[in-house]
């Protein structure tokens, strides 16, 4: 009786054991906001500013306002941006520039994007150009914890914009950096 009771913990340690190394053999590959393209040239929050303001009258930005650090805006960059980029065929990523928003919350400062740039929470999109030495917003779309932002709000978003058309033929126009 003895012998049957270890004979069957040692298979079932075998089938375990097994198991495991099977897993972590075929782990899935877990997606960091430094693996991603929207990070890797963000601009920062306190340069924005200036880097608006530099790029002349004729230029439009696109911005999307994000931290590395929130789950909100990594569901945004890995589950909502790339269904927007499959559904117009849109290079999102060289389309839109990603503002890292780190330093006004860990300055407690985010009451900041509503008086610069008529937003009041992230992750978010505002549409901007300079007049007169003015940093000029168009339209911005923002995301809540009552009403997230979803694919269909980024297309709508592109659309008001001028860059997608709601029956897909894709870009409109590029913008001009």
């Amino acid at each position: 009786m003895l012998k049957r009771i270890l004979f069957t913990g040692l298979v079932l340690l075998v089938f375990y054991s097994a198991a495991l190394v099977g897993y972590r053999l075929n782990e899935p590959e877990k997606i960091t906001a430094e693996s991603t393209p929207w990070t890797e040239q963000a601009i920062t929050y306190d340069s924005l500013k200036d880097y608006t303001l530099n790029s002349g009258s004729a230029a439009i930005h696109y911005y999307f306002f994000c931290t590395a650090g929130s789950d909100d805006c990594m569901y945004m960059v890995n589950t909502v941006l790339p269904t927007v980029a499959r559904d117009t065929n849109l290079d999102l990523s060289s389309l839109i520039e990603f503002v890292d928003v780190s330093s006004l919350e860990n300055n407690m400062e985010t009451n900041r994007l509503k008086e610069e740039w008529n937003i009041s929470s992230y992750p978010a999109f505002v549409t901007c150009h300079v007049d007169q030495g003015n940093i000029v917003v168009d339209n911005a779309i923002e995301s809540s914890v009552s009403a997230p932002l979803s694919a269909e709000n980024v297309e709508d978003w592109l659309a008001k914009n001028n860059l997608y058309t709601a029956g897909g033929e894709g870009l409109i126009e590029t913008p001009k950096p």
